[in-house]
């Protein structure tokens, strides 16, 4: 996608489109989505800090699509990331094409010390998506698929 900035009527605010990419849902996607994403961050600016984290909710969001939407699908399905920048915010698309409704939204991450209490070595995913950005939004269509949303304010 383009540099270019653009307004819908005049209503919604000017996005500055810095990177999109749509590729296999396999874990050898994760890397170039991963790699899409930081550029982003870091043309906006952001922390060293702020980038790995943004680019750790991104890859934690597509991991647990391919791990648990995917998984259960018949067809190669692709996942879709758009990077968005805002006056105030940059935005994180991650579109996937399952029939599983998983609205990250509204799951309840771990607490970290039940987590470390358990003595387990996977399970913080939402638990690093809800805590390393600022807003996490998703909508699910049936027959398309799940949208989800993620933003990082700028300080």
């Amino acid at each position: 996608m383009s540099d270019a900035s653009f307004s819908l009527n005049g209503t919604h605010p000017t996005v500055n489109w810095l990177g999109q990419v749509r590729a296999p849902g396999t874990p050898g996607s994760l890397p170039l989505i991963r790699q899409t994403v930081v550029e982003a961050a870091e043309t906006c600016g952001f922390c060293d800090e702020d980038v790995a984290k943004i680019e750790m909710a991104v890859g934690e969001a597509c991991t647990n699509i391919i791990e648990h939407s995917y998984s259960t699908q018949p067809l190669n399905l692709d996942i879709e990331v758009k990077v968005g920048r805002y006056d105030n915010r940059l935005e994180v698309t991650i579109l996937d094409y399952s029939s599983i409704n998983f609205a990250v939204d509204q799951m309840a991450a771990v607490p970290l010390d039940d987590y470390i209490a358990t003595g387990r070595r996977r399970g913080l995913g939402l638990f690093i998506i809800q805590s390393f950005v600022d807003k996490v939004e998703h909508r699910f269509v049936c027959g398309q698929g799940n949208e989800l949303k993620l933003t990082k304010f700028f300080a």
